[in-house]
């Protein structure tokens, strides 16, 4: 007797793909990193200065600062440079998974903001925001190490934000705003169906060991009694002693006459809201302080997945032959797994027995911000400011997106597609800036500032390749020049390095579809799941160049 791939083993044949959503990276990997040119000019240390409307997004209460009409709109423009240097990488059976990352950052990148304010009375302030809070963009090669987590993926999002502020007196004001966020998220990556072939063939040779060990010590008899001879692909495996490393073998023979990947690509979108509140005191006319809070936005993005196996090439025995339960397995059984002229592609079965197009789900809540500002006007020509910033990552301890299982598709043996699961455990931050502002001449005003960012990504082993964060570092020069009494123009430059971000993260599902059982990864535990296994080893060094402009007019 010899190996047949078994059909309740065969359900997640083509194995599945770990993608993440990098919408859950709503953190400072995927913060968008600029919402207002001004504040970018001080490295976003102005939440007390209310230079402008764009104080909507860092604190409400400043409208109640800006007299008349005013709007401002502005562009940021990101030119990031990042770089990968693999560690040794591994698929689930610990053998090395190469390929190059390529420029897996985008060339450049842009967002627009727009910001609007009216001083209705001398109390109450109206005004709105549309700005882009989060943004992403990771675009590895398909053949790169650690295709097997994720080849590319891209966040947009666009947030509405009409807000008001009520000024008390010459010392208090407060302001408050809700939110209307949108986000759509795009991933695709590649499914190791090589080692989901080679998994599922060793779970049915260490379960039929003895029958399997009998092929391959005496395929003449095998031959003699069915007409067709053992193939190679066990009888290279007879004088292996040992039965884990026959299984072994055997699996692996297999699973070399399988070529490609398989893709997967889940795309979906919301719309959340949410709301944000501010609170201005300002002691004396030069110093004022400021704490202001943003609220988490909950999205619940739904959307559709997407498999492909076009790129699939090679033939196994079909996992639909049933060797029967009598004393001797049938000879058309024997046939269609010993005569490769019988075997199978086994993407052509994935895409028409395991994998439909389908609907996914998960769910999404962005951390909520709590910011505490101050700034003080040092003399006619100096004024200095700081923000710090808290952001509550912690709620992100897992991701999970949900596959939806299709009514009326033929699931091989009836078993579909498990969760996909990512651990990070995020860590909660916070950010710190310092800035200053010089009054060069009465047109010119000049800005710097610097900031430390700290990252949510909470070790090695939680770094994941749709993740590549790590602790950022600012440093940023501004200016703001009045064309005309009533319009002016604002310009920002920003440098902001990474840290290296190690990268050594074990996914802990398989390319066959389940979380290997005590006995290994040829053990069906009954727990499914989407992934690949394997490990993703290396390090990130990134390193990205702001440059904003804006045009500011006051009615």
């Amino acid at each position: 007797m010899t190996i047949a791939l078994q059909p309740r083993s065969l359900a997640f044949l083509a194995g599945a793909l770990l993608v993440l959503p990098a919408s859950q990276s709503l953190a400072s990997g995927y913060h968008f990193g600029s919402q207002s040119v001004s504040a970018q000019g001080t490295a976003h240390a102005n939440g007390a200065e209310a230079a402008d409307p764009s104080t909507i997004f860092y604190n409400p209460a400043g409208l109640a600062r800006l007299p008349g009409t005013q709007v401002t709109g502005g562009m940021s423009i990101l030119l990031p440079r990042g770089d990968y240097e693999d560690g040794g990488s591994t698929d689930v059976f610990g053998n090395p998974v190469e390929g190059d990352a390529g420029s897996y950052l985008p060339d450049a990148a842009a967002a627009p903001n727009f910001y609007f304010s009216r001083q209705l009375n001398d109390n109450i302030t109206v005004g709105l925001g549309i700005f882009v809070p989060f943004g992403a963009k990771l675009d590895y090669k398909e053949d790169w190490s650690g295709r097997y987590g994720i080849q590319s993926a891209s966040l947009e999002t666009v947030n509405f934000n009409p807000s008001i502020a009520y000024r008390f007196n010459e010392h208090h004001s407060i302001g408050f705003g809700v939110s209307a966020q949108y986000i759509r998220s795009i991933q695709r990556g590649a499914a190791d169906v090589k080692g989901a072939s080679r998994q599922l063939a060793g779970q049915f040779v260490d379960e039929n060991y003895n029958e399997t060990r009998l092929a391959a010590t005496v395929p003449g008899l095998v031959e003699l009694i069915y007409g067709v001879p053992v193939p190679e692909q066990i009888t290279d495996c007879q004088g292996v002693a040992d039965r884990d490393g026959f299984v072994d073998c055997v699996a692996s023979n297999f699973a070399d006459n399988v070529e490609g990947d398989g893709y997967f690509r889940a795309k979906g979108d919301d719309w959340g809201f949410g709301w944000n509140i501010g609170y201005l005191w300002e002691p004396t006319e030069n110093t004022r302080f400021g704490i202001s809070y943003r609220s988490n936005i909950r999205h619940t993005l739904e959307g559709k997945t997407k498999w492909s196996f076009a790129d699939v090439n090679g033939r196994v025995p079909s996992p639909d032959v049933d060797l029967g339960d009598g004393l001797l397995p049938d000879r058309d059984a024997i046939h269609q797994i010993f005569d490769p002229d019988n075997w199978i592609n086994p993407g052509d079965f994935a895409a028409a027995r395991l994998h439909p197009n389908s609907n996914g789900k998960t769910a999404i809540d962005t951390p909520e911000m709590l910011s505490i500002s101050a700034f003080h006007q040092l003399n006619r020509k100096v004024a200095l400011m700081a923000d710090v910033t808290w952001t509550r990552h912690s709620r992100l301890d897992e991701v999970r997106i949900g596959i939806d299982q299709v009514d009326g598709y033929p699931y091989f043996n009836g078993v579909t597609e498990g969760d996909l699961a990512v651990q990070q455990d995020w860590k909660d931050t916070y950010k710190i800036s310092l800035g200053m502002n010089y009054q060069y001449s009465d047109d010119l005003l000049l800005r710097t500032g610097v900031a430390y960012d700290k990252s949510p990504v909470s070790s090695t082993q939680l770094r994941h390749p749709a993740f590549p964060d790590a602790d950022r570092y600012w440093l940023s020069f501004g200016a703001n020049y009045k064309l005309t009494p009533d319009t002016s123009v604002d310009l920002a430059y920003s440098f902001v390095q990474f840290d290296s971000g190690k990268m050594e993260y074990t996914d802990n599902c398989s390319p066959a579809g389940w979380v290997p059982g005590s006995g290994g990864l040829y053990e069906d535990s009954g727990v499914r799941c989407t992934g690949n296994g394997g490990t993703y080893k290396g390090e990130y060094k990134t390193h990205i160049h702001f440059f904003g402009l804006a045009l500011n007019h006051s009615f």
